[in-house]
């Protein structure tokens, strides 16, 4: 969850959600609009993060989920959480956020930030865990990560990267451990579902680019 604490008024706030709440399409009395107008006024969650809650949802809706915004399933928390019959989903939005005494190992605390939220939201038992990125942000996910369906492969992931091994996870179904990947446009208000396999080309294509060795 991303915070914001300038000085624009609550009911400037709200106005901005309830702006962008219209130039969507949805309408006032949504369920989601109302609790994140409430978030916004009472917890101070970043605008930019309640917009990008909303029009997630409105995405999905469209495509007949049933959506939840700052959800909690199994003690996690889910961004926006999305179900239809026996599928469900928990979606984690990232701005990549950082904080002052992490700014010199930037790159490897967002690598890690990802791991932990997969480990958290697999304890979620959601079918899919899906993470969600504004236009122009490249998903720092380790590549190998695209590719695992076991706990197994995970465990060696996180040993790498100086992490514990997670034992009290459940065995994990045959499936990646990220299917796909949200890219969305808060300008347009539109939203790409991206395929792992496309997600997989894109950081590998990043990584050699930024390859400063």
């Amino acid at each position: 969850m991303s915070m914001q604490f300038n000085g624009v008024s609550s009911i400037d706030r709200t106005s901005i959600v309830l702006r962008y709440a219209t130039k969507i399409g949805l309408s006032p009395d949504s369920s989601v609009l109302l609790r994140t107008l409430k978030l916004v006024r009472d917890k101070g969650i970043a605008i930019s993060h309640a917009i990008a809650e909303l029009l997630l949802c409105k995405y999905l809706m469209e495509k007949g989920y049933a959506c939840e915004i700052e959800y909690t399933i199994n003690n996690t928390k889910c961004d926006v959480y999305a179900e239809k019959s026996s599928i469900n989903e928990c979606i984690e939005i990232f701005y990549y956020a950082v904080p002052l005494n992490s700014i010199d190992d930037w790159t490897n605390y967002i690598i890690l930030t990802h791991l932990r939220k997969i480990v958290q939201m697999l304890k979620s038992s959601a079918h899919f865990i899906t993470f969600a990125y504004p236009t122009g942000l490249v998903p720092l996910i380790p590549p190998a990560l695209l590719s695992i369906t076991s706990k197994e492969q995970l465990a060696k992931i996180m040993v790498e990267y100086g992490l514990h091994r997670f034992e009290d996870l459940k065995e994990l179904r045959d499936i990646s451990i990220i299917h796909h990947v949200y890219i969305f446009d808060l300008s347009k208000a539109k939203v790409r579902k991206i395929a792992c396999e496309e997600v997989k080309m894109l950081v590998l294509l990043y990584n050699t680019i930024t390859n400063f060795e």
